[in-house]
């Protein structure tokens, strides 16, 4: 993969329209920034990972709301006008896959208060069939986000896995790497089955034991996971009290707005707003509680319909056979051609049941109750369902916009009310941070009960294995479950040889002549990294200087994506800024001329200086400077590397 344009639109500091050249010449694989700290390094990095990543490029895993919030927060507001404005970001790289190369060009367009659009276009052709959620998997099938990880960085990255004495980090990154995770959900996939299967084995007595204590351990997860959620809306809460607080804190020292709309009619929309979001959501639970989740498993429940039909049909037969035998039975003394035996042999070939049919025994009203549930009402439960969700969020959007202009609107005796308001909001506040740790407490305790119970499932289910018997898609699925086991083992402990053999040979071309020659051994079941001297002793990596610890991450991160199998481009943010100079000149000659075939650099003047700009020369095909403005609070990108910089490159 090659990048070879970036254009940015109204992107944190970069107000208005950005477009930077970003392709590489052959054998000069550096691409080379400059800018002081604050003027926007970070921010051509950030727009390379979410144009790319979406929300994946976040750290936590994000809420709408708070996903919103993020976006809001990319719009350039230097003129502090941020709600008034769009962004997009849009990049363009050379891709080949199976021997061709193709162009894709990515847009990521949003507005203030509203989620990103996605476009993709490839050879010039824009992917329509593609909706947003598919051309993201889409994009995270070519960059995925466990590799994109390693080779998309900044010093905060590099800090992190160099601090890093418990192995976490490293699992982290070598188990998305390698698809352990999945292998892990598909593990657990097939426990759940198998606990299915000894449910439907066991003796009556077990299986009634079971299922109660099953139903027991399912209520207090439900009870837990309300009782989160309700701390989830306390914490939502509370984090907007938090917004609320900043913004009485600023009119109390401000001494007021400038707003023209009248607080009491907004307030009062806003209490019309709340008691119809109140009127959805119990609209909402109706739908959620009724034939909702029936609906969600349409192709089974199609085939349970089909198993039903079979079954009346086999009720049928078998009701005219007795009939049939019962009319004989009453009409012994008159004569029948065909004989009775004949007949009661063509009733016994007719009657006999469908073979592999289940039999319900369900009335001809049962089964018809039964269908009308799951073709007509489920898919209407699902479809008013949606539509309630989509004008639970319309209205969410409007109360808090709303919310906004009742905090912003001036007030009479403006500074004493603001005081007021202040106090009022942190009680508020203290009140509802006591009922978020209280419904925290709540939902730990029913965590405890639920695991408890599960502890005592697991014992039961050691009772029910002899239920299990021949069963042969048990005993493949317990077979495969101890495969996954070995392959994940084998797997990890093959590739982890493999990254020791990498760290090795990228530690050896970066560590100082003077500094210890270090050897790494992975714990393949911890993945703590035990650090190894030429005589065999252990180091203790507490021991390491700040610059010997990065050269250690720097050197993991290279292994990393070298046994990633993708050659994707590698963009570090100031990855100097910890390292003596003799550390310096190792990256400077032996890691950026070769860590890809494209290595975007973001430095400051005191990282990437002239002595290293002369050193590097042969391998630099563009170079750019990043200004920042203090009277307009943006930023511009020209060519050149500060001291050569010239205003060009930008539109």
């Amino acid at each position: 993969m090659i990048i070879t344009k970036l254009s940015l639109n109204n992107f944190r500091v970069f107000a208005g329209k950005h477009t930077v050249n970003l392709k590489p010449e052959k054998n000069r694989p550096i691409v080379l920034f400059g800018g002081l700290n604050g003027a926007g390094k970070t921010s051509l990095l950030t727009a390379i990972r979410f144009v790319l990543l979406g929300r994946q490029a976040f750290a936590n895993s994000l809420s709408n709301p708070a996903f919103i919030a993020e976006l809001e927060n990319l719009i350039n507001n230097s003129d502090g006008n941020a709600a008034a404005k769009s962004a997009n970001i849009e990049l363009e790289f050379d891709y080949v896959r199976q021997g061709e190369t193709h162009h894709y060009t990515i847009t990521r367009f949003w507005q203030y208060g509203s989620i990103d659009e996605l476009t993709i276009t490839e050879n010039g052709v824009t992917k329509l069939e593609l909706n947003y959620d598919q051309a993201q998997a889409f994009l995270l099938e070519l960059i995925p986000a466990g590799i994109a990880d390693l080779v998309f960085f900044d010093g905060e990255k590099i800090a992190e896995l160099a601090e890093d004495n418990s192995g976490v980090v490293l699992q982290h990154a070598v188990k998305r790497l390698l698809g352990l995770d999945i292998v892990n959900r598909l593990k657990e996939d097939l426990r759940i089955y198998l606990r299915k299967a000894g449910v439907a084995a066991s003796e009556e007595k077990l299986k009634e034991q079971y299922l109660k204590l099953e139903a027991e351990k399912d209520d207090y997860l439900s009870r837990a996971l309300l009782k989160r959620s309700e701390a989830d809306l306390e914490f939502n809460g509370i984090a907007e009290l938090n917004r609320k607080l900043a913004t009485a804190e600023q009119e109390l020292l401000a001494g007021g707005g400038a707003w023209a709309t009248s607080r009491e009619h907004t307030q009062n929309s806003i209490n019309e707003k709340i008691q119809e979001k109140a009127v959805l959501e119990s609209k909402l639970q109706h739908e959620l509680e009724s034939d909702y989740a029936i609906g969600i498993a349409q192709t089974t429940l199609k085939k349970l319909i089909e198993e039903i039909d079979k079954s009346t049909d086999n009720q049928k037969r078998s009701t005219f056979k007795a009939q049939l035998a019962q009319f004989l039975e009453q009409s012994k003394s008159k004569p029948f051609y065909p004989s009775k035996d004949q007949l009661l042999k063509a009733a016994e070939e007719f009657s006999k049941p469908e073979s592999g049919a289940i039999s319900f025994n369900l009335s001809e009203q049962q089964s018809a109750l039964i269908k009308e549930q799951i073709n007509k009402r489920a898919p209407q439960s699902i479809k008013n369902a949606r539509s309630l969700k989509v004008e639970l969020v319309k209205i969410q959007n409007q109360i808090e916009n709303a919310s906004l202009n009742v905090a912003r609107a001036p007030e009479q005796e403006q500074l004493q009310k603001a005081f007021d308001n202040l106090r009022s909001l942190e009680k508020q506040k203290n009140e509802q941070v006591k009922t978020y740790r209280s419904f925290l407490l709540e939902a730990k305790s029913f965590f405890k009960l639920a695991q408890d119970l599960t502890g005592k499932l697991v014992k039961l289910q050691k009772e029910m294995k002899s239920a299990f018997g021949e069963q042969d898609s048990a005993i493949r699925a317990s077979r495969t479950i101890a495969l996954l086991d070995d392959f994940s083992i084998d797997l990890a402990k093959v590739k982890l040889q493999e990254i020791e053999s990498k760290f090795i040979n990228s530690y050896k071309k970066l560590a100082r002549k003077d500094e210890l020659e270090l050897n790494v051994k992975i714990n393949p079941e911890s993945y703590n990294v035990s650090l190894i001297d030429s005589q065999g002793k252990d180091i203790d990596k507490n021991g390491l200087s700040a610059g010997e610890k990065q050269i250690f991450a720097i050197a993991m991160l290279d292994a990393l994506a070298a046994i990633s199998g993708k050659k994707l481009p590698v963009v570090i943010d100031t990855p100097l800024g910890r390292l003596d100079s003799a550390h310096r000149d190792k990256l400077v000659e032996f890691y950026f001329p070769s860590a890809s075939e494209q290595v975007i650099i973001l430095s400051t003047d005191t990282e990437i200086n002239k002595t290293y700009i002369d050193k590097m020369q042969n391998y630099i095909s563009r170079k750019y400077d990043i200004s920042f403005d203090q009277t307009t609070k943006t930023s511009s990108i020209s060519d050149g590397y500060f001291w050569e910089s010239n205003k060009v490159g930008t539109e």
